[in-house]
């Protein structure tokens, strides 16, 4: 499980729309339509660098798709359960995802 440290937790936005602060520990499970969507989250409390960070997941139909929040530099953001790597690396690894 990831270690957010003490009192720290998470606003998830989906397609721009606020849906819930989630804590250590616990998490949030929502059914979305297929096709393309973008989860955003940022700490909270926001203190420091507060930057959120965005990710674009296709839905497909009939799937379950699980992404795990994770931290790295002050920053929180969603990585897809069961893949190891920092957004840093992924961006070494596929650039920025502009054609």
């Amino acid at each position: 499980m990831p270690n957010f440290g003490w009192n720290l937790a998470f606003n998830l936005q989906i397609d721009g729309t606020p849906v819930a602060d989630v804590a250590q520990g616990h998490s949030y499970s929502t059914w979305l339509p297929p096709g393309p969507h973008v989860l955003t989250v940022v700490k909270v409390p926001k203190v420091g660098y507060t930057e959120p960070t965005s990710t674009t997941v296709n839905i497909q139909a009939g799937a379950e798709h699980l992404y795990v929040a994770m931290w790295d530099s002050d920053l929180v953001y969603l990585h897809p359960a069961g893949v190891l790597l920092t957004p840093g690396s992924f961006w070494q690894l596929h650039g920025d995802g502009t054609p």
